[in-house]
């Protein structure tokens, strides 16, 4: 996915190095195991339109990749475009995604029903 931000283009990728991410971030220990919530939270919050978790989906995105993204460029990006259509892309990409479209895919057609 690509985003022009400030004249630069930005690029955020969906790939393995973010599903690694997101499960470290949001993994709990259960009985000995541990779980690995990234995806499903994510998701669940981005139906939400939680603007906190599209921002930090955006910065994991971006980690392995130049230019890196900062808070307040998102935030002004956000002012002018606004975030129905972020919030659209960003779920599109994570239903395209070979690492998270199975998981993403389900959560949506459970919603539906």
């Amino acid at each position: 996915m690509e985003l022009t931000i400030n004249d630069k283009l930005v690029n955020f990728k969906f790939g393995y190095g973010f599903l690694k991410e997101v499960n470290q971030r949001y993994s709990v220990e259960r009985g000995g195991m541990k779980l690995k919530l990234g995806v499903g939270a994510i998701i669940s919050n981005l139906l939400l339109s939680d603007v906190d978790t599209l921002f930090e989906t955006l910065l994991i995105a971006n980690l392995t990749e130049k230019p890196r993204v900062q808070i307040k460029d998102l935030e002004a990006y956000v002012e002018e475009h606004g975030t129905q259509t972020l919030f659209e892309a960003v779920i599109e990409e994570l239903k395209k995604s070979e690492y998270t479209a199975m998981m993403v895919n389900k959560m949506l057609e459970e919603t539906e029903l």
